[in-house]
């Protein structure tokens, strides 16, 4: 899966507070097993992120983890 959005990004560095917008294009890739059942799985989810703000900062991010089906 894919997915691309807006954000609000509310910042503190520093004692100051900032408020901008951004925004976020992210891709799901899921593996489950070639078993019968596909008890369990996992998942990575790489992401990169654009603030319109001053500056303009960008992130890239990758995050995974465990999926577990329900029955």
């Amino acid at each position: 899966m894919v997915g691309i959005g807006p954000e609000w990004i509310h910042a503190r560095q520093f004692s100051a507070t900032t408020n901008s917008l951004g925004g976020e294009a992210v891709a799901d890739f899921m593996y489950w097993p070639s078993s019968a059942k596909h008890r369990f799985g996992w998942y990575v989810e790489p992401g990169y992120e654009y603030s319109f703000g001053r500056g303009h900062e960008q992130s890239l991010g990758i995050s995974g983890g465990l999926l577990i089906a329900i029955p």
